[in-house]
């Protein structure tokens, strides 16, 4: 998703903002929804919080969740296996790893959402890479330089980085900046450690106004230059929301748990940060599994129990969800150093009080294995990510597939969600903007199953109006202007089908008075 904007276009940009941030805003050539005013910018449900645990080294999902009933999962691992008599009881055959107690009881609350078996096509093994593709929302074989969720921000703060809003975009706790955060017209992540040291290191600081040199070592001192023009701006708003926030109960002492009690405090602060990051390393298991996962997963389970009260108690936890992501999972069969080795898929937990709850889908299947021996996955990682961008914070349909490069069907995880695991669907029609129309509106639409379409207005007794496209579309998300002008007064249809015989309807009310 390379943006095409010239040197100079962008270097003219930068001399109206302070601090010579080094990336313009670029034009999106062939593109669908380049012009669209900030009205139809895809706003979010209203002060809805997404919060990433990122699990770092590649989860065992099989001793995660467990296949307790499944003799094959014992035979693979017969020093490594969780005795089904020590694990946590979910549903049918499935376990949770003895030492989720927390995760758990939420479970049992139904605020636990567990999605089996998430991977994707032609996984790939190393941490780097598969770390890239989850960052991206990417294909195996594709390489994007922008983040999955930079892309999303960008259609929330669509005048970034002319413009920069009050609050941070995006909150990363650590010290380098995640590949999700990044993309080609700004960096939207503030990543820190602490916030008060955070603030302690930039007041007082000033960044200089000057154009970085048209150089390939100017594109690096520009990026620094962004870094630290929205460390300065953000530096105060953080501290206040640091201040004025509260913890209604102790945080554990771990790494992850100080991380989610800076952000409850943030929240509670006022924040209006629509996305945060936090981390916990360390699943890497070539040996010796048993005893670290178990330490993981109790830090873990201690952890997003003591945030999910916090923000029980501060009657905010209607507008958080969390999700937790690792770069793959594990192989079937335990190694020579009582470990597992790099693998493919592995369960994902979506939480919150509006989530669904439950196990979408069934454990893995060990027969059924790919030529390395490995799991082969069954829900695509970006229907996970679709899923959590459409129901929980508030992306379109057309939006959502623009922004994966594909439509990727939603799954059963929150009240608002689909009921049951979806069925593909080849077109998604939005309602026109604005409606009633007066002089002209926008019509957005996809594909995504590669078809001969026919966009239309009909009157209400059925009879063509205006054909606004019929014709072969390649899978994308497209828009047409209406020229309400050629209509009398009054109430249409407008029709979008496919040779397949899908077809979706929006009334639409023209008024020329």
């Amino acid at each position: 998703m390379k943006k095409k904007i010239s040197r100079q276009s962008f270097l003219q940009s930068m001399a109206i903002l302070s601090g010579g941030v080094s990336f313009g805003i670029g034009s999106m050539p062939g593109k669908a929804f380049a012009q669209i005013p900030s009205a139809l910018a895809g706003q979010a449900e209203p002060g809805r919080i997404l919060v990433i645990i990122q699990l770092g080294g590649g989860n065992d999902g099989l001793n995660t969740v467990i296949p307790g009933e499944d003799s094959l999962y014992y035979s693979a691992r017969p020093n490594i296996a969780i005795p089904k008599a020590d694990a946590l009881k979910l549903d049918q055959d499935m376990y949770l790893h003895p030492s989720m107690v927390g995760v758990k009881k939420l479970y049992d609350a139904g605020q636990v959402a567990v999605v089996q078996n998430v991977g994707y096509p032609n996984p790939n093994r190393s941490h780097f890479r598969a770390t890239d593709i989850w960052n991206t929302g990417s294909a195996a074989n594709v390489v994007l330089e922008e983040g999955w969720a930079g892309r999303y921000l960008m259609t929330q703060y669509p005048n970034f980085p002319i413009e920069m809003p009050k609050h941070p975009m995006a909150v990363q706790l650590g010290s380098v900046e995640s590949l999700a955060f990044q993309t080609d017209v700004g960096r939207f992540g503030t990543v820190f450690e602490d916030p008060n040291l955070f603030f302690q290191l930039v007041s007082g600081s000033t960044s200089d106004s000057d154009l970085p040199p048209n150089t390939q070592a100017g594109d690096e001192l520009g990026f620094l230059k962004q870094v630290a023009t929205t460390s300065i701006q953000y530096a105060n708003v953080i501290q206040t929301g640091a201040t004025k926030g509260k913890n209604t109960l102790t945080y554990p002492t771990t790494s992850l748990g100080r991380q989610l009690g800076i952000v409850s405090k943030l929240i509670s602060g006022g924040m209006e940060t629509p996305i945060y990051l936090v981390n916990i390393g360390g699943f890497d298991t070539h040996a010796n599994q048993l005893t670290q996962h178990a330490n993981l997963w109790k830090t873990i389970s201690e952890a997003v129990t003591t945030f999910q009260t916090d923000l029980t108690n501060q009657n905010l936890a209607d507008r958080v969800s969390v999700m937790t992501f690792s770069e793959f999972g594990r192989r079937v069969n335990q190694n020579g150093t009582q470990g597992t080795d790099h693998g493919t898929a592995a369960p994902m937990f979506v939480i919150g009080k509006t989530v669904r709850g439950g196990m979408v889908g069934a454990n893995p299947d060990l027969k059924l294995v790919d030529s390395n021996g490995d799991l082969k996955f069954k829900y695509d990682y970006r229907q996970v990510y679709s899923t959590v961008l459409r129901d929980h914070l508030g992306l379109d349909n057309v939006r959502t597939a623009d922004l994966f490069q594909g439509n990727f069907e939603r799954l059963p995880l929150y009240v608002n969600s689909i009921e049951v695991l979806p069925e593909q669907t080849n077109l998604e029609l939005l309602n026109p903007w604005p409606n009633p129309i007066r002089q002209s509106a926008l019509i957005q639409y996809g594909v995504f199953v590669e078809s001969h379409i026919l966009l239309a207005v009909y009157d209400m007794q059925g009879r063509l109006m205006q054909t606004l496209f019929e014709g072969k579309r390649a899978v994308g998300a497209y828009s047409v202007s209406l020229d309400g002008g050629r209509f009398a007064s009054g109430h249409y249809i407008l029709s979008l089908h496919d040779q397949k015989g899908e077809r979706l309807t929006r009334s639409i009310q023209i008024q020329n008075d």
